[in-house]
């Protein structure tokens, strides 16, 4: 009887134990992290009565007889199933869903606790704390890169409270964009030299972006002029200076814009250096914003005297170019970062945006009144005596080495002795009121006047003709393969060259009067025809600096008192739209005739439109205006940061400069950068972009610019450019589409505050700062086990590592078979409460049921008590 007693006491005890382990469920249903427990029972060792035996013979085996003692708690096992994740509105929550714990330690990581509950947050110092005040273990990230190294130890994550990052400094910029290879554009620059000849000479920069900054009636520029053109300095060496301020006249020694500069210079020539030809020895300005002087005429010192010098240091440095047998100073430009050389005007559109795609030879006419002759404007795809590609002219060789036989409405002024050259050697020309005779077979002579009878050679034919029509003369005179040819050669027995005085002039190859009396000479009744006459009315050019300056040379010469006498002055410049402008700063108006050229049917019909509008009569004091002429063009800014944190604007300008016509001739653009003053970018800031024929890139360069904020930030910042990687289509491109940025970006910024933290799947703290950075500031540890179920549990959702359980495995979330975190979330207790209260029945009734048999052992023995009585 004893023995159920016994048995029913270890049942209830073993019961009571369930009992406790499952209200401690019930009562931990809604502790974040928790693992609700299972208790186990076994049954206790069995009392043996009878041994078992085994068959003998024709006796079978017997059983052992054994009874039971009771059952007892074999174990108490923690269910580690993943809890349910809940949502919360706190950052630095965290949950981890699947297998591993997080670590925490409360003695600066010599003890570690692992824990399921993620509701961590900062306490005063900045450490990354649970409800136990036990710090959360992690790695940090370096404060300079901010990479993470987790293969370092374990340290306590802490992250000082009013945390800020610095500056960084814009080192690296990348632009994808496309450039238009198309013949219509939309986006459109006006067409522009390097600078114009009629811009103020204050405020332009020299070539390294040097500002030329100069004081109205103070500052000047000495320069010494060799006035006799022999190449030596002497005596004839004038020294003349030039002060900037207000200019009335060419010849006053002021000037404020680059064109009076030259004015007053050529006058000093034009003084010494006289008739026909005196033209060619004009300085002028190129399409490199260079001044040339092509007969070397300016001299800067020799060995004893140095005659250059200016109260502008920069202004006096463009002119030491000219030192020795240089023939142009240095480039003077109107926008302080642009690159050197006028617009290819063959690589010009017009006002729609339509390609001119002017080809070698096409051009326009151009007759001017008082000109004396046509002339050809004539395109060539050749830089005019350039040294390198885009730069536009540098020595000035605007006309063709040899003439071409003249036609009959070439005027006399420019008509030449033979076709071995065309300098002023070859000269066979006249000049006003000079005179042609000519002596008939009946006596008379006819005597016409340059200038006032006729002009051109047509015009002397025509005199001719009437005058031997009206003396009943069989004889027709004719102009044919350059020569004046008489149908009747014994009618003029003698034709005679005079100057203004009316001397007659031998015929002579030294003069070239007497070049022009020995081209006549063959009118002796004789041979009835002249020599061949020559033209050089071809002009070419190239960039649109090279096009205005063969323009003023016709306005000039059209006004030339040698050749005219309607005294026509002008200005020809380049307007800031793009537009070619005659000014007629005469008293009187003259006419423009244009036409295109070879001929209506060859010529570029989009590039002789856009001359249209100055055909007619310029008025006296009035300015003439093409269409504008237009560059391909794009634009795109982004803001850089300099070592402050400030930030500026930079701007890019792409302008294309050169279209492929090969696969070994890759497309061209340019490119200058700018900022905004006071910060400045060392030169050079400009530079080229090309392309292959599939509009990929094939190189640019420079590749990086250097850039000066001048506000006590960090100068010289080195800004690395990423235009693409060559050959390939991740920067920029040169497709046929419209020109647009489609991605830029830069690696600077300014400094900022931590504003907020956030975690991500990883376990990574991530700093949000108030500059717009996002930083990693640590990474939060996940511990893995062999067997979770063998930790010790200590209380406060917090386990440690037994014997059992095996050491911690450490590594970051999401690695190595460990759970990914979830962030703003926690993990719910694990306690399933329907089975808890079925579980709190089923432990009821194994009570009930224990002490059921203690009871009922107590009346049986009460029974054996009451035998006796």
């Amino acid at each position: 009887m004893m023995r159920s007693l016994w048995s029913g006491v270890s049942g209830l005890n073993a019961h009571q134990i369930a009992m406790d382990v499952e209200a401690n469920n019930i009562a931990n249903v809604n502790t974040v992290g928790f693992k609700y427990s299972r208790t186990n029972f076994q049954n206790l060792l069995s009392q043996t009565i009878k041994s078992a035996t085994a068959p003998q013979g024709d006796l079978g085996g017997k059983n052992s007889l054994q009874v039971g003692l009771g059952a007892t708690v074999s174990s108490v096992e923690t269910m580690f199933k993943q809890g349910s994740i809940q949502n919360t509105d706190k950052n630095t929550d965290m949950a981890i869903n699947g297998d591993g714990f997080f670590v925490v330690s409360s003695d600066g990581g010599k003890t570690y606790r692992y824990t399921r509950a993620g509701d961590f947050t900062f306490d005063a110092n900045g450490n990354f704390v649970d409800p136990n005040g036990y710090i959360v273990q992690g790695w940090l990230a370096d404060p300079e890169t901010h990479n993470i190294d987790t293969a370092t130890g374990l340290k306590p994550i802490s992250i000082p409270p009013g945390l800020t990052t610095p500056a960084n400094p814009t080192s690296k910029i990348s632009i994808k964009a496309n450039l238009n290879s198309g013949d219509h554009i939309v986006e459109k620059g006006a067409a522009r030299p390097t600078v114009d000849q009629t811009a103020d000479m204050n405020g332009l920069y020299d070539a390294n972006g040097n500002k030329i900054s100069l004081t109205p009636d103070v500052d000047s520029i000495q320069l010494a002029i060799d006035v006799n053109n022999d190449g030596t300095i002497d005596t004839n060496t004038e020294v003349f200076t030039f002060k900037y301020g207000t200019s009335n006249s060419d010849n006053d020694g002021k000037f404020t814009t680059i064109k009076d500069l030259l004015d007053e210079i050529n006058s000093k020539i034009s003084q010494s250096i006289q008739g026909p030809d005196s033209y060619k020895y004009k300085v002028f300005l190129n399409g490199n914003g260079q001044i040339v002087d092509p007969h070397n005429l300016i001299k800067i010192q020799d060995s004893t005297h140095t005659f250059l010098s200016s109260t502008n240091n920069i202004l006096e440095d463009v002119f030491k170019s000219l030192q020795g047998p240089s023939t142009t100073t240095a480039s003077i430009k109107a926008i302080q970062n642009s690159f050197i050389g006028a617009d290819d005007v063959g690589e010009l559109f017009n006002a729609n945006g339509d390609a001119f795609n002017l080809q070698d030879g096409q051009g326009i006419s151009v007759n001017i009144s008082g000109l004396g002759e046509t002339r050809k404007f004539v395109y060539t795809s050749q830089p005019i005596s350039a040294a390198t590609e885009g730069c536009g002219t540098t020595g000035g060789k605007y006309q063709p080495d040899k003439p071409i036989v003249a036609d009959s409405n070439e005027g006399f002024h420019w008509l030449f002795y033979s076709y071995a050259s065309s300098d002023s050697n070859n000269r066979a020309s006249l000049n006003v009121n000079q005179q042609i005779s000519f002596v008939l077979s009946n006596g008379d002579t006819l005597t016409y006047t340059y200038g006032k009878d006729f002009q051109t050679i047509n015009d002397l034919c025509c005199l001719l003709n009437t005058d031997l029509a009206n003396r009943n003369l069989n004889d027709v005179i004719t102009f044919e393969n350059g020569q004046i040819v008489e149908s009747s050669p014994s009618v003029i027995t003698d034709a005679q060259v005079k100057d203004s005085n009316g001397v007659v002039i031998p015929a002579d190859t030294n003069t070239t009067l007497g070049r022009l009396a020995s081209l006549m000479d063959g009118l002796d009744g004789n041979g009835g025809a002249t020599g061949t006459f020559y033209k050089n009315d071809i002009y070419y050019f190239h960039d649109i600096q090279d096009l205005a300056y063969i323009w003023q040379l016709a306005v000039d010469a059209s006004g030339d008192p040698l050749n005219s006498t309607t005294g026509n002055s002008g200005i020809v410049s380049i307007s800031q739209n793009g537009e070619l402008q005659v000014k007629n700063t005469s008293p009187n108006s003259f006419n423009i005739n244009i036409a295109g050229y070879p001929s209506d049917e060859q010529d570029n019909q989009l590039f002789t439109d856009t001359f249209s509008p100055i055909n007619g009569t310029v008025a006296a004091g009035g300015t003439a205006f093409t269409q504008s002429m237009n560059a391909a063009v794009h634009t795109t800014s982004m803001d850089i940061f300099d070592s402050l944190g400030a930030k500026h604007t930079l701007t890019f300008h792409f302008r294309k400069t050169h279209t492929s016509t090969g696969p070994n001739d890759p497309t061209v653009w340019k490119w200058y950068a700018e900022v905004p003053e006071p910060s400045t970018l060392d030169q050079p800031a400009y530079g080229y972009v090309k392309f292959n024929s599939d509009g990929s890139i094939n190189s640019y360069n420079p590749p990086s610019l250097i850039f000066n904020p001048n506000n006590g930030a960090e100068p010289g910042q080195a800004v690395q450019l990423n235009f693409g990687e060559m050959g390939k289509f991740d920067g920029l491109t040169s497709f046929e589409a419209p020109s647009s940025t489609s991605g830029q970006t830069q690696d600077g910024y300014p400094g900022g505050d931590l504003q907020q933290l956030v975690v991500d799947q990883t376990g990574t703290i991530i700093g949000v700062f108030t500059n717009g950075r996002s930083y990693s500031l640590a990474q939060v540890a996940i511990a893995k086990f062999v067997n979770n179920e063998g930790l010790m549990n200590e209380g406060g959702t917090l386990f440690s590592a037994s014997p059992n359980s095996g050491d911690p495995i450490v590594g970051t979330a999401g690695t190595g078979g460990r759970g990914s975190i979830q962030p703003s979330a926690l993990e719910m207790s694990n306690v399933d409460l329907s089975r808890s209260l079925t579980q709190l029945i089923v432990i009821q009734r194994g009570f009930q049921a224990n002490s059921k048999t203690i009871t009922t052992s107590d009346q049986m023995l009460n029974t054996l008590l009451q035998l006796k009585q």
